[in-house]
C-alpha cells in the first residue's frame, strides 16, 4: 500500500489508541522519513528546508499526528550536526532508530566525572514513546543543554489526553539521577557544531517554527480537500441545491483555497531565502529571521482559520467522527497552541520593522 494510503487508512485506530499504528511506524522507518536531515554519514538525505517543509506537509495532509511525529523527529535528529561526532555515531549509527523530546531547560545537572547528572521532568515530549534516544533540554553548570538520553534512563508518564494531535504521543517523561556524558550534550547556535554543513548554519527557531507551520498547512490542506469532496455529494437538509453549488459556499471554497496558498507561498519565499543565506555559509540578519518568522505565525493561523471555516461549511455532516473535517478542526487547533508561533511573535516582527530593538534571541 502507498505510504499516504496506508497513514489515512490507520489514521482513525491512532486516533482512539492515543499512539500510531505499528504498521505507520514500520513504514515511516522503511522510507526513511526520519533520515530527511541526517547527515549522508547516517545514510541521511541532508535535505534541504524547504523540500523538508513540503514533505512534512503532505505527511500532515494524510494524517496530522502523523506529520507531527515526522516534524519532531527529523528536527531532534538535527542534533547529529551539532554533537561531537563520536556521540553522534552511537546515537544516529543505527538507521532506524528515532529521536525525540523537549528543548525547554527544565533538567538540572550537576557536575559530574565526564558530564553531568540530570534530574527533571518535561512536557510536551512528542513522539518520544517511539523513540529510541530522548532530548531534554537541561540546565548545566555550563549553560543550558539539549542532553541526550538513552531510552532506558527515562520514565514516560501517561498524561497527553487532549483535543487534537491525539496520536502523536506528547505524553511527559522524566529522568532521575541520570548520568549523561558532556558529549551528549550540544546547543545550536552556541556550542560548535560537530559536523560542518548547511543545517547548523540555519537559524534554530526559525527551523522549529517552519516545522509546526507546516504540519497547520497540511492540516488546511486536508481540510479545504474534504470539505469540496464533500460539497460536491452534500444537498442539506431543506435544500434544493448541492452545496458545491450554493454561491456562498462556492465564495467560501475560493477564499479558503487562496487563503491558503498564500500562506504557503508566503512561508516557501521566506524560508527558502533564509535556507539560501545557510548554503551560502552567510548568517541571517534580524530583518531575514523576522520575515520568516512572521510567515510561520500566519501560516499557523491561517491555517487554523481555515480548517474552521471547511468545519462550519460541512454542517452537521462534520461533527461526526467519522468526518475528517472535525480532526483538521482539533488538529489545527492544537498545533496553533505551540509557542513557536505565538501571536507575540507578531509584536516582535514589527518591533523589529520599526527598529525598536526588542529580544530576538530566541527568533
Amino acid at each position: 500500500m502507498d505510504l499516504h494510503a496506508l497513514i489515512r487508512a490507520e489514521a482513525p485506530v491512532a486516533e482512539q489508541q492515543r499512539a500510531l499504528t505499528e504498521p505507520v511506524l514500520t513504514a515511516l522507518i522503511d522510507h526513511g522519513v526520519h533520515q530527511m536531515l541526517l547527515p549522508k554519514r547516517y545514510g541521511g538525505a541532508e535535505m534541504g528546508l524547504p523540500e523538508w517543509s513540503r514533505v512534512i506537509q503532505n505527511l500532515s495532509c494524510s494524517d496530522a499526528s502523523t506529520g507531527w511525529t515526522a516534524m519532531t523527529t527529523t528536527i531532534s535528529s538535527s542534533l547529529a550536526w551539532y554533537l561531537p561526532v563520536a556521540a553522534a555515531d552511537e546515537i544516529f549509527g543505527d538507521p532506524r532508530a528515532l529521536i525525540a523530546g523537549t528543548a525547554a531547560p527544565i533538567g538540572r545537572g550537576e557536575a559530574a566525572d565526564g558530564g553531568y547528572r540530570v534530574s527533571g521532568r518535561w512536557g510536551w515530549g512528542s513522539a518520544v514513546p517511539y523513540s529510541q534516544w530522548v532530548i531534554g533540554g537541561t540546565l548545566t553548570p555550563d549553560g543550558p543543554r539539549l542532553a541526550v538520553y538513552p531510552r532506558a534512563d527515562v520514565t514516560i508518564h501517561d498524561t497527553w489526553h487532549v483535543s487534537g494531535l491525539c496520536a502523536t504521543g506528547s505524553h511527559e517523561f522524566s529522568v532521575a539521577d541520570a548520568f549523561v556524558p558532556a558529549g551528549r550534550t550540544a546547543l545550536p547556535g552556541v556550542t560548535p557544531p560537530g559536523t560542518t554543513g548547511s543545517l547548523p548554519r540555519f537559524p534554530f527557531f526559525c527551523f522549529l517554527a517552519a516545522g509546526v507551520a507546516s504540519v497547520g498547512l497540511g492540516i488546511a490542506r486536508r481540510a479545504v480537500d474534504e470539505i469540496v469532496a464533500l460539497a460536491v455529494e452534500k444537498t442539506p437538509q431543506h435544500a434544493s441545491k448541492r452545496l458545491a453549488e450554493q454561491a456562498g459556499v462556492q465564495i467560501d471554497v475560493a477564499l479558503m483555497e487562496a487563503r491558503l496558498s498564500a500562506a504557503r507561498a508566503f512561508l516557501d519565499d521566506e524560508l527558502s531565502a533564509a535556507w539560501e543565506l545557510a548554503e551560502a555559509g552567510s548568517e541571517a540578519p534580524d530583518a531575514v529571521r523576522g520575515r520568516l518568522r512572521l510567515a510561520c505565525t500566519f501560516a499557523s493561523a491561517e491555517a487554523t482559520e481555515v480548517a474552521q471555516k471547511a468545519f462550519a461549511v460541512g454542517g452537521g455532516t462534520s461533527v461526526f467522527t467519522s468526518s475528517a473535517l472535525q480532526r483538521c478542526l482539533r488538529d489545527a487547533h492544537v498545533a496553533n497552541q505551540h509557542t513557536i508561533v505565538s501571536r507575540r511573535l507578531l509584536e516582535t516582527y514589527s518591533m523589529v520593522r520599526f527598529g525598536l530593538g526588542p529580544d530576538t534571541a530566541r527568533f
